[in-house]
């Protein structure tokens, strides 16, 4: 499935809302846009093909420890699981945040 850049999509979790911050008592969730993965690529040095990147990326959006598992909706549909980001920090530096991309593991 061909995510489009800049596409709006959503992260939901329970997981920490700040750096070093306590888990969250009820399902958070926010809107990010997804990256081209070759200005993700750019960003990290070097990362798997199976992947969406989206938020981060100084955009002060995504998901942080605790969100781990968690989905990456796009158009109503489970598109990407959390899986990491820049040293667990939420204050989301200039690195986008990495999920693994759901179609490349279905038959």
């Amino acid at each position: 499935m061909h995510i489009q850049e800049k596409k709006t999509c959503h992260v939901a979790g329970w997981g920490f809302i700040k750096t070093g911050r306590g888990v969250v008592d009820r399902l958070m969730v926010v809107d990010v846009s997804v990256i081209n993965l070759n200005t993700c690529s750019k960003s990290w040095g070097r990362i798997p093909s199976d992947v969406i990147c989206a938020g981060g990326y100084g955009s002060h959006k995504g998901f942080c420890q605790g969100d781990s598992g968690g989905p990456l909706v796009c158009g109503g549909i489970a598109v990407g699981v959390v899986s990491y980001n820049y040293r667990g920090n939420c204050d989301y530096p200039n690195k986008p945040n990495v999920y693994t991309e759901i179609s490349k593991y279905l038959g």
